[in-house]
């Protein structure tokens, strides 16, 4: 974690020319100067040593989706999205987290059976809490949980977790590959279905997949909020887990997932801790799925001739994530473009973000919703039938969005819709 001076000197940097006021989506909402990144690095350089973190302070730092928007399109490059977390580190450091964040990151993350006895537990409670939605597989609530909105729709929980059904090497038929599978805590918990349909992907292209039980949470929500003690203790659980193997990838389904285990688990490691040298390793070989399966599977376009069958639509929402943090952004159109029997078509702003942004969905829900609602607008206007993302968060946001407009979309993951129509 940077220094305050640090911290301070890269703020300095930004010569207050108002572009990335154009471009961020809380700004464009609220249209106040503080909440815009011009506006936080000015008051992070305001702050001196002994200087106390007020709480209004704080407040307007929490105000921010991480989703780099203002990165991508500052002139002089400044990284406002990482010097805001390096900010809400300090924070953390100084003030502790606020107990709920507190109970979550550092008792259910960072247990190995506490948190899997508790989703298991509530996926047989749900019913009691939860009421169905007849027209729809999520659910809404009952009676008032803390920190979510009654409004907010809520998928149901599985059964059983993904990785209660698989863990350990699952073998290709005819082997040409071998890889790990990071599944992902919503894929894990909430939609099994997206880490089937990866494997199954996987298996019938001939690539070996290893599952360890032991894997984790990549520990983004935590790392985002400026705990970095959780995600460290995360990253040295993840990294034993998926050693010793020979792995040459480790496929990541969920975006965010991803951009975590890549970029910023090294990160979480000094120069001089003998750990980072496994941390740059493992970070090496994870590989986003789209990525991965844009080189794995082969270009079916060519040669198929008029479509017979009526073509339905298909649009794509770009995480932030990816795009922005991960640089890719043709891989998933390039598959989605490749799939008999759909039309492709690019949303107006697809790369703009949805508003989820990890816990900022569950803090400021009311502001999260008006920047989703834009983005839901250009779904609509698509004429698409289905909507498809390759993150986990993401995917949440549009269903809840299109849920609260009353829009009869189908929302799937990329690898899900990958799966259904590629055969062996």
């Amino acid at each position: 974690m940077k220094t305050l001076p640090k911290i301070r000197d890269a703020a300095q940097e930004c010569v207050k020319c108002g572009t990335c006021m154009a471009q961020c989506p809380i700004y464009q909402e609220t249209l106040e100067e503080p909440l815009v990144a011009r506006g936080k690095l000015g008051l992070i350089e305001s702050l001196n040593e002994g200087d106390g973190l007020s709480k209004r302070f704080s407040k307007i730092m929490g105000q921010c989706l991480l989703c780099g928007t203002c990165a991508e399109n500052c002139p002089n490059g400044i990284r406002a999205d990482e010097i805001i977390r390096e900010v809400r580190s300090l924070l953390v450091k100084e003030k502790g987290l606020p107990l709920p964040k507190k109970a979550i990151f550092r008792h259910l993350l960072e247990s190995k059976r506490l948190l899997p006895r508790l989703l298991k537990s509530g996926a047989s409670l749900q019913p009691l809490f939860f009421k169905k939605i007849p027209e729809e597989s999520g659910l809404r609530l009952r009676f008032p949980v803390p920190f979510l909105d009654s409004r907010r729709f809520i998928p149901p929980l599985a059964k059983d977790s993904f990785l209660e059904l698989h863990s350990g090497w699952v073998r290709a038929e005819k082997e040409v590959m071998r890889v790990g599978l990071f599944v992902g805590c919503v894929s894990n918990y909430l939609f099994p279905r997206i880490g089937q349909a990866a494997l199954n992907l996987l298996l019938r292209h001939g690539v070996s997949v290893f599952i360890p039980e032991s894997q984790r949470c990549c520990g983004l929500p935590a790392f985002g909020s400026g705990d970095e003690h959780t995600p460290h203790s995360l990253a040295l659980k993840n990294i034993e887990a998926f050693s010793g193997q020979d792995l040459q990838k480790v496929v990541a389904p969920c975006a965010s997932c991803a951009s975590m285990l890549k970029l910023d688990y090294p990160a979480l490691f000094r120069e001089t801790d003998p750990l980072r040298s496994r941390a740059l390793e493992f970070s090496s070989k994870v590989i986003d799925a789209s990525q991965f399966l844009a080189a794995l599977l082969p270009d079916r376009t060519e040669g198929q001739g008029k479509q017979r069958q009526p073509l339905r639509r298909v649009t794509y929402h770009d995480p932030c994530h990816l795009r922005r943090k991960l640089g890719i952004f043709k891989e998933p159109r390039n598959l989605l473009q490749r799939l008999p029997g759909w039309e492709y078509v690019e949303m107006s702003e697809a790369n703009r973000c949805c508003g989820q942004g990890g816990s900022f969905n569950i803090a400021h829900y009311d502001l999260s919703l008006k920047i989703l609602q834009r983005k839901i607008q250009a779904v609509g206007e698509s004429g698409a039938d289905t909507v498809v993302t390759s993150c986990s968060g993401c995917l949440l946001q549009l269903m809840d969005g299109l849920h609260q407009e009353g829009m009869q979309k189908e929302v799937r993951h990329l690898v899900e819709m990958v799966s259904q129509d590629v055969p062996a």
